[in-house]
């Protein structure tokens, strides 16, 4: 992620948020443009070559990138660690706020550094592996 682009656009709530992220698409590289989700539910970054090109990354309301692009390995990484992870919280009496804070001291991350959009293939199978190691005591 490089520059931060902003633009006024008035406060139609269907143009696109006022800013936007340079994103390169992590499938092949090229620029990622953000986009309106159908039917106006939200907003995504999506590779300029979509549909050609399959990179995607979902984006918050106000345009900012919902951690870090991912290819599709990544991504299904990301996907199962946060699986395996949420059962912490929606399986036992920890809450979800107290799940991520046990996660970060297994992990020893920061606060901000503790997203699983933000995690590598690496960092998501530590996920699972702690949440295994949770699971089997």
């Amino acid at each position: 992620m490089s520059d931060l682009l902003s633009f006024d656009l008035g406060d139609d709530p269907f143009f696109p948020p006022e800013t936007r992220y340079d994103l390169d698409c992590p499938e092949c590289g090229v620029h990622m443009n953000l986009r309106s989700g159908k039917h106006g539910n939200g907003w995504y970054y999506a590779c300029r070559d979509h549909p050609t090109c399959p990179g995607t990354h979902g984006a918050h309301a106000d345009g900012s990138p919902l951690g870090i692009p991912g290819d599709r390995e990544t991504k299904d990484a990301r996907m199962a660690a946060h699986n395996e992870f949420d059962k912490l919280w929606k399986d036992t009496s920890m809450s979800r706020g107290a799940a991520y804070r046990w996660l970060q001291e297994r992990m020893k991350l920061s606060r901000d550094d503790c997203h699983i959009g933000r995690f590598d293939i690496a960092q998501c199978d530590e996920v699972l592996g702690h949440v295994g190691d949770y699971f089997e005591e």
